[in-house]
């Protein structure tokens, strides 16, 4: 039996190969390309460029990837089975079809699979050449229902740590949480199938902005992007201090935040006032490009106050 590494010129006993340039394979991105110098049925196809993927459905309990290529085009790819990565390869380092990926014992059921270009550059390419599913299964199109992307996306920032927030989307058990340090991305995912509607992401670097979007996940597939937002994490001044303000809304969900005492201070008497005085909302000032978040007074059942320094 053949081992990732090895030369696969065919698809062994209870293998079938699906060809790259068969109509079940969607290419996205810019930089596709064919070419046929190389490649088992005669020719392959590449990208140059991060970002650029295929997709497909695999119905089946085993998958393969071949590639070929040559050692100074090694370029990498990220597999995605149902959402989840589940390893890399490389371009194949031979002129001969080379078996670079395999994931067997698979659930006997449609499988959605993207490859994704995440180490590649005008030299360095993602090729694709055949792909081989069990004898008993067959290669789909990938035609994904249309799943609503979450919205109103916040992201606050604390000391050494940006919380997101966002509504819910109906179906949606899980949402993945994906972040860049440029605006619109390329996009990095950070936290697969959250099953709340907020997420405290704690490995950042004060002083960095950074750029969010998140995705809902249901049994149709992945939506599109939410919208973006951004945060810049700091830390607070040695004279100030901080504290970790949280607070409980009406429908049960919770905000948290890393403010400055004297924000939390503050926030405690605006709370702490007669019904029907004052005013209805409260304002957090993210710092960002003069972004704010509101807190309506009728909304919140109650909050705490955590002194950290």
């Amino acid at each position: 039996m053949a081992t990732v590494g090895q030369q696969l010129s065919a698809p062994e006993a209870g293998w079938k190969r699906y060809e790259q340039n068969v109509s079940q394979i969607s290419y996205v991105g810019s930089k596709w390309t064919n070419t046929s110098s190389h490649g088992s049925g005669g020719s392959s196809k590449y990208t140059s460029k991060t970002g650029d993927y295929a997709e497909f459905i695999v119905y089946g309990t085993k998958f393969r990837i071949i590639s070929t290529g040559l050692e100074y085009y090694t370029g990498t790819a990220t597999v995605y089975i149902d959402n989840v990565a589940m390893g890399t390869y490389s371009t194949a380092s031979t002129d001969s079809p080379v078996l670079v990926f395999e994931k067997t014992n698979l659930t006997l059921k449609d499988h959605h699979v993207k490859l994704v270009a995440t180490d590649v550059d005008g030299i360095h390419l993602m090729m694709v050449d055949a792909f081989d599913i069990d004898d008993i299964g067959e290669l789909k199109p990938y035609l994904p229902m249309i799943i609503g992307a979450p919205v109103n996306l916040i992201a606050t920032a604390g000391t050494s740590q940006v919380t997101l927030s966002w509504d819910a989307v109906t179906d949606a058990p899980g949402y993945n949480v994906k972040r860049a340090t440029i605006a619109g991305g390329p996009y990095t995912i950070i936290a697969n199938n959250v099953a709340t509607t907020s997420y405290v992401d704690t490995d950042v670097v004060n002083g960095t902005t950074y750029y969010y979007v998140v995705t809902a996940i249901t049994a149709d597939g992945e939506s599109a992007n939410s919208n973006e937002a951004s945060a810049t994490p700091t830390a607070p001044t040695a004279e100030e201090g901080e504290a970790v303000l949280r607070v409980t809304m009406i429908d049960s969900s919770e905000r948290e935040y890393k403010v400055s005492k004297a924000t939390a201070n503050d926030f405690a008497t605006w709370c702490n006032r007669t019904i029907g005085t004052g005013n209805s909302c409260y304002v957090f000032d993210k710092g960002i490009q003069d972004s704010k978040e509101y807190l309506f007074y009728e909304k919140i059942i109650s909050f705490e106050v955590i002194p950290l320094t």
